[in-house]
């Protein structure tokens, strides 16, 4: 079993990287992480994509389209900035335009995105109550990514509770860690 985590945290050891490191412990097979802070540029629209496989934009979004047929799970993490995921991680999705245009503007029949489960993880401090919205926003990700999302691990408040310290939110990593489990062993039987 392969896994991509995406984080969206600009903290290697922030609250949603701790939550991330408590499914790790679960988690079967490979893992691999991502951090959309590290060479990952936002699309500019220049539409080469709706013209030829591929996007012109050469940076660490090329290994994440060749792993996003590899992997057999991702896991979108990100702290709440505004009620929303981060805006590194939203310019990371953007970039997803490339699947989008192979799918819809060339119609590209070759074009294949294999079937993965997902799972999101939040974290957020300050007066963040509508953490919905970026669970929206995920979603509709994780569908670009042909990604099935089978829940989402949220430790809100942190300025009053680390996710450390968060022991529902740290038990609830560890039960979808072993779901993903579950999930990839049925699909091998």
């Amino acid at each position: 079993m392969k896994t991509l985590i995406i984080s969206g945290s600009p903290r290697k050891n922030g609250d949603s990287m701790t939550l991330v490191n408590e499914m790790i412990k679960y988690l079967d097979g490979e893992v691999r992480i991502i951090e959309t802070y590290n060479n990952i540029n936002p699309c500019v629209d220049c539409r080469y994509c709706w013209h030829n496989k591929g996007c012109s934009i050469n940076d660490n979004m090329q290994e994440v389209y060749q792993l996003l047929n590899e992997v057999d799970n991702v896991v979108i993490a990100s702290p709440l900035y505004f009620s929303e995921l981060t805006g590194q991680l939203l310019s990371f999705a953007s970039r997803l335009q490339l699947f989008y245009a192979a799918r819809c503007i060339r119609k590209d029949s070759e074009f294949k995105q294999k079937k993965k489960n997902g799972v999101l993880v939040i974290s957020a401090g300050g007066d963040t109550r509508d953490y919905g919205r970026s669970e929206k926003t995920a979603n509709i990700i994780f569908n670009q990514m042909n990604t099935t999302p089978i829940g989402s691990v949220r430790s809100i408040h942190t300025n009053e509770m680390p996710a450390k310290e968060d022991i529902e939110a740290l038990d609830k990593a560890k039960e979808l860690a072993l779901k993903l489990n579950e999930l990839h062993n049925l699909s091998m039987d």
